[in-house]
């Protein structure tokens, strides 16, 4: 978190050293969040069993020396749960459940990134802007209630809390561009994020850590307004 908080302090320094900008934008954007690699996989010992879900962020960005840029970003991501799936699974690895209910949150991730990167006109409407991004991810695993009914013994409820982690996030993202005003954009947006979240977890023998990759793609439509 110092680490964040240092390259926010060294970013905003650097828009008040540099008196005259040529650009600084702020971008709104929605769209989806894609799990990727062990983060959408439905296995119970490393997947998370997530499903596409929403994608929603806002960006500051500042041209700083001809086509280089900085950036600031923060957003959400909701994954909803396979809990079909969730539920096959739980069943396969206990033989005394006949059946079983679950019902799920989805999986809550949200950024806080800094960045740095280079600009590109293409035509005299378009442009693309590439980024590198680092900074954390604040992540939250969905509160599920399960009901089963085990084989001799009838039904039984219970639940599964959240548990929250702050870890290291990394990623890229590729922004193409088009002008529709001297002051607004419209724009395509895809990011990759990265990061590895421990989640701790009481049970019956103690303290259970769960370790998961978060990996997620997100796609979405950007509306860019020049504010300075």
């Amino acid at each position: 978190m110092m680490k964040l908080l240092l390259t926010v302090f060294f970013f905003l320094n650097l828009l008040t050293i540099n008196a005259q900008p040529r650009k600084l934008q702020l971008s709104i954007n929605s769209g989806v969040a894609m799990p990727l690699a062990e983060f959408k996989k439905t296995d119970l010992q490393k997947g998370s069993f997530t499903l596409p879900g929403f994608s929603g962020s806002m960006d500051v960005k500042a041209a700083i020396l001809r086509n280089y840029t900085l950036l600031l970003e923060g957003g959400v991501q909701l994954n909803p749960v396979d809990v079909a799936r969730l539920g096959y699974e739980k069943m396969q690895a206990d033989p005394f459940i006949e059946d079983l209910y679950i019902r799920s949150e989805p999986f809550k991730t949200i950024q806080l990134m800094a960045g740095a990167g280079y600009s590109r006109q293409l035509a005299e409407k378009f442009s693309i802007d590439g980024q590198l991004l680092a900074g954390v991810i604040f992540s939250s695993t969905p509160y599920q209630l399960y009901k089963a009914t085990y084989y001799l013994l009838g039904e039984d409820y219970f639940e599964i809390t959240r548990s929250r982690d702050i870890s290291f996030a990394y990623g890229a993202s590729l922004q193409l561009i088009y002008k529709i005003t001297p002051c607004y954009y419209l724009g395509l947006n895809n990011e990759l994020l990265n990061s590895r979240g421990s989640f701790d977890f009481r049970t019956g023998a103690g303290i259970r850590t769960d370790k998961r990759n978060i990996t997620l793609w997100n796609s979405s439509f950007s509306l860019i307004i020049n504010i300075l």
